[in-house]
């Protein structure tokens, strides 16, 4: 086994090591956005497409955005060149909540070797990282995944049970990653939703929070203040959740992956579930 392959990074791989990789047998580079165009115009030497809504996302009971069934998720990273062992590293060509939500599906599928880019592809090629616009097709692989890790996922019948022992007899926490807008209930964000406003109770902390320009997370310890301030220290269970899940992805991945907060589990179904759902609680203003 090559020293690329004994030497395991972390969640995050940086454009150091992204660049001393770029090749290694085994290694496979996604580019996870919804435009085509993105990718079409700059990305990292073999890196295959991926649509963020498309490959990481399905829609059930005409809810929108929930995590692939086992089956699709497999069919879908066979198609990507996804084979048995590969190390899977996930970035954006702008800074975006995808790629951390292609993390949380892998990781939820038990895949034992995936990891985020430090940052966007423009602060990537900054960094020297080479860019080509050819465009990669996939060798197609044969893939099967084992029964998910639903210690990653939280459903609505958790959160309800938040929201309705909020005063003591639940110690869990909700946390609202959308936009101020969203969670007021002055908008439904980009997807439109059958009601507006809040999981009633939630902790409000936007997601883009904890990125920089670049689409870099914060330093670990200015993350930990951040929701320190907000409450939430890693003590509690914590369900995150945006206006799909995939916002949420994001404030999962630093909590659980970064800052080590076991009981932080991605709330899938999100308000797109939560809104649909006329019997349960919504907060405004």
């Amino acid at each position: 086994m090559t020293e690329s392959r004994r030497t395991a990074p972390g969640p995050v791989v940086d454009a150091g090591w992204l660049g001393a990789h770029l090749g290694d047998p085994g290694l496979v580079l996604i580019h996870v956005t919804n435009s085509r165009d993105e990718y079409d115009q700059a990305h990292l030497p073999g890196a295959v497409y991926a649509h963020g809504y498309d490959d990481f996302t399905a829609e059930r009971d005409g809810i929108r955005a929930l995590v692939p069934g086992r089956a699709q998720m497999a069919a879908t990273l066979g198609r990507l060149g996804v084979a048995k062992g590969a190390r899977v590293v996930l970035y954006a060509g702008a800074p975006s909540a995808w790629p951390s939500r292609a993390y949380w599906v892998l990781r939820y599928f038990r895949w034992p070797d995936a990891h985020v880019a430090e940052a966007a592809l423009p602060a990537l090629a900054r960094a020297g990282l080479p860019t080509t616009t050819e465009r990669v097709v996939p060798r197609p692989a044969s893939v099967e995944l084992p029964e998910p890790d639903d210690s990653l996922l939280a459903s609505y019948e958790q959160v309800l049970e938040v929201v309705e022992g909020r005063a003591g007899k639940t110690p869990g926490q909700v946390l609202d990653c959308r936009t101020t807008q969203e969670h007021v209930g002055e908008a439904t964000g980009a997807q439109p939703a059958p009601r507006s406003g809040r999981v009633p109770g939630s902790i409000h902390m936007n997601w883009e929070m904890l990125v920089d320009g670049d689409g870099r997370f914060l330093p670990r310890e200015q993350l930990r203040s951040l929701y320190a301030a907000a409450g939430v220290d890693g003590s509690r269970e914590v369900f995150p959740y945006c206006g799909g899940g995939v916002r949420s992805a994001a404030s999962w991945f630093v909590m659980h992956e970064l800052l080590g907060f076991e009981g932080a589990r991605n709330y899938d179904g999100s308000w797109a579930e939560w809104s649909r759902r006329g019997e349960l609680p919504v907060e405004r203003g």
